[in-house]
């Protein structure tokens, strides 16, 4: 009897031995010529061991383990789908012209899909650019308005302070023309020149006081502001004093009086229309709160209008493909009117495809992301890359878990079609100069793997710590060496140290 306690190779697990260099169907022809060569060998040495009497123990066929390289990979199956999807929406309200595609068309990169009827959205774009002009042209109104204004109440205000000021040396002046008009002339003369020498003297004094000040300072400003007063003052005082030794002092007197006097009301009268613009002026310039306004009402129509241009252009030249792909869905129709946002139809691309696969816990272990791969969809051979393994594994429908993995295939053509099965073979790890024994060599129970040797005619365990394996081969990593005579196959039951006989192996 075989070795009942055969590890199990993994279910789904292959690999690729490349020792020997001869395909799997060879292999099988040969080893079924082996067996019964062996089976046939086996019989008659069973017959003669009935013949003589003797017992020899088991009879046992075995080998060495050799060196050589092993790949392992992954045969799994998965479904072939598109790594880039756009999925087309209705850029503005409108009608269908036309609908160029149905659910399986192939497209090409350009590619008009569906087309608007240009009629609605000329009216709609020319309204957004109205709308636009209208609030671009309100808002630049405004500024200019608002900085008019703003001209006006800085003009305003400047010359109401000049007038107060003149208005006030105005009226001080004709008072005191008033008042020295009614002083005799002798009086008036003493009174000037008593006036004119004091005036001399705070002149002087200014002017010495101002060469230690820096011209624009505030204290320079104030004394320079005061000295020339005093000079106009000083100037009226010396005009006053050549006049009043005429004849016609009183008439000359009365007649600066009387310009003095109009002075002053055209002064009074200019200054009331000042304060009449500055009032005016003031409820026309814009505070913060109106600038913010205007400027966000001028951006909201540059936004609708830069969506509404949008919009225009891409449903006027109609909805394109963006690659190469297969339309697989299609909901809009031919002459229906459809709103902003409404989902048209769906483009999957036929220039970067994958192959999605669900892995068990034990093959996902093994996987990796750059892992080659090679991929056969109807018959045909393509090589891929592992691209993405998920990092959250979902339950299949027996409850167990499992991890969507993702296979990008290098060089797809026009003989995949989308949403097919496809088988994988994903290779996953590899050794070199490794100890390999058969497969069917590999006994396993609770206490882990092991082998049976032949040792001077008997059988031994000997526990070994297996690596990766294939159908055909198990990597050895600790547990015997080359020298040693490892069983393969048996016939009837074994038990370390009992007898064995050993066969010839073809």
């Amino acid at each position: 009897m075989k070795n009942i306690f055969k590890k199990n190779s993994g279910g789904e697990e292959q690999t690729k031995p490349v020792r020997g260099g001869k395909g799997a169907k060879k292999k099988k022809s040969k080893k079924t010529l082996v067996i019964i060569i062996v089976v046939v060998i086996a019989l008659l040495l069973l017959m003669l061991r009935g013949c003589g009497g003797g017992e020899s123990g088991a009879m046992v066929t075995t080998t060495n383990a050799e060196r050589g390289s092993l790949q392992e990979s992954v045969s799994t199956s998965g479904t072939v789908s598109a790594e880039d999807v756009t999925v087309f929406f209705a850029p503005t309200n409108g009608k269908l012209a036309n609908v160029n595609v149905a659910a399986g068309d192939t497209v090409k990169a350009g590619d008009v899909l569906i087309a608007y009827d240009s009629t609605r959205l000329d009216r709609d774009f020319r309204e957004a650019t109205l709308r636009q002009e209208k609030s671009n042209a309100g808002y630049n109104n405004a500024i200019s308005d608002s900085a008019d204004n703003q001209a006006k109440l800085n003009e305003a205000t400047t010359n109401l302070a000049v007038l107060d000021q003149q208005l006030t040396d105005q009226k001080a002046y004709l008072k005191d023309l008033e008042a020295k008009l009614s002083e005799s002339q002798r009086g008036t003369q003493n009174s000037l020149a008593d006036e004119n020498y004091d005036l001399t003297k705070d002149i002087a004094k200014l002017e010495e006081e101002m060469k230690d000040l820096t011209p624009g300072t505030d204290e320079y400003t104030k004394k320079e502001k005061k000295l020339k007063q005093k000079q106009s003052q000083l100037s009226r005082n010396n005009y006053l004093q050549q006049v009043a030794n005429s004849s016609d002092y009183v008439a000359e007197m009365q007649a600066e009086i009387k310009r003095v006097q109009e002075q002053i009301a055209d002064e009074e009268a200019y200054k009331a229309e000042m304060q009449s613009q500055k009032n005016a002026s003031e409820n026309g310039v814009m505070d913060s709160y109106d600038k913010i306004s205007y400027e966000a009402d001028k951006e909201l129509a540059e936004i609708a209008y830069a969506e509404a241009e949008k919009a225009y252009y891409e449903s006027k030249s109609g909805l394109c493909a963006e690659f190469d792909g297969v339309v697989t869905e299609v909901s809009a129709v031919q002459g229906s009117v459809v709103t902003e946002g409404m989902q048209l139809c769906k483009l999957e691309s036929t220039e970067n495809v994958k192959v999605s696969l669900q892995a068990s816990k034990q093959d996902v272990a093994k996987l990796a992301i750059g892992q080659k791969a090679e991929v056969t969809i109807s018959g045909n051979t393509y090589a891929g890359t592992v691209s993405k393994i998920n990092r959250m594994a979902s339950m299949n429908n027996s409850g167990t878990p499992m991890v969507g993995v993702e296979v990008h295939i290098d060089e797809p053509d026009e003989k995949i079609i989308l949403g097919l099965d496809a088988k994988l073979t994903i290779e996953t790890r590899s050794v070199e100069d490794a100890l390999l024994v058969p497969v069917e060599a590999i006994n396993a129970d609770r206490e882990g793997d092991f082998l049976y040797v032949v040792e001077d005619g008997k059988v031994v365990r000997k526990p070994v710590t297996c690596g990766i394996s294939n159908d055909t081969y198990t990597e050895i990593i600790e547990g015997i060496t080359e020298e040693d005579q490892v069983i393969v196959t048996y016939y009837g039951s074994l038990e370390e140290g009992m007898a064995v006989t050993v066969m010839p192996t073809m």
